[in-house]
C-alpha cells in the first residue's frame, strides 16, 4: 500500500468519524430540546378556567372521561392527544353505566399527581385514596350519587338507556353540568 493511499484512507475514516460525531451530536441536542419542550409542558397552568374549558371539551366530543383528562393532563407532561386515548373507553361509566366519566377521568387526574410510583410507596397510596374519598364525598353532596346510569335515571349500559338519555336531552343538558362540576371538585382537591 502506498503512503498516499494510507493518508486517503485516513482522511476518509477522519470525516467519517466527524460526521458521526456531527450526528450524534446533534441527536444529543435535538434531544436535550425536547426534553426541554417537555419540561416547559409540564410547567403550563393550562386554561384559566379549567371546569369551564372541560365543560366545553365535553360539548365538542361528547366524551366526559376525555374532557377532563385533556384539560387537565397536559399540565402533568400528558399531551392532549394521550389522555384521549387514554380516556376513550371510559365516558358512559365504562360503557356499563358505572361511574360516571367525568369522575373516571378525575380519578386518572389525582392519579397522576398523587399516585405511587415505587411498589413501596404507602405514604402516595394514603395521599391518594384519602383524594379520592374527598372527591367522591364532594361529588355525592352535589349530586347525591356517582354512577352514570343513575345521574342520567336510565341504564347507560344498555343501547335503549343510551337511547333514552340522547332522547331526553341529557347528553347536552346534564353530561356538560357533571363535567363541569368535577372539574370544579377536581381542582379543591389538587389545591
Amino acid at each position: 500500500m502506498s503512503t498516499e493511499n494510507s493518508k486517503e484512507n485516513c482522511i476518509c475514516i477522519n470525516r467519517r468519524n466527524v460526521l458521526k460525531l456531527s450526528m450524534a451530536a446533534g441527536v444529543t441536542l435535538a434531544a436535550g430540546g425536547i426534553t426541554r419542550l417537555a419540561e416547559a409542558a409540564t410547567k403550563e397552568k393550562g386554561p384559566s378556567n379549567k371546569p369551564e374549558y372541560a365543560k366545553q371539551q365535553f360539548l365538542k366530543s361528547m366524551n366526559c372521561s376525555q374532557a377532563i383528562l385533556e384539560t387537565y393532563g397536559p399540565s402533568m407532561g400528558l399531551s392532549v392527544a394521550q389522555a384521549r386515548k387514554v380516556a376513550a373507553a371510559f365516558a358512559g361509566g365504562m360503557g356499563m353505566g358505572s361511574e360516571c366519566g367525568a369522575i373516571t377521568g378525575a380519578y386518572m387526574v389525582i392519579g397522576m399527581k398523587y399516585g405511587k410510583t415505587t411498589e413501596s410507596d404507602s405514604h402516595a397510596d394514603n395521599e391518594t385514596f384519602k383524594r379520592l374519598a374527598e372527591f367522591n364525598k364532594k361529588f355525592k353532596v352535589r349530586h347525591k350519587c356517582l354512577t352514570c346510569s343513575e345521574l342520567l335515571e336510565t341504564d347507560m349500559g344498555t343501547p335503549e338507556g343510551v337511547k333514552t338519555a340522547a332522547g331526553k336531552g341529557y347528553f347536552t343538558s346534564r353530561c356538560p353540568g357533571y363535567v363541569k362540576s368535577a372539574a370544579e371538585i377536581l381542582d379543591k382537591v389538587l389545591a
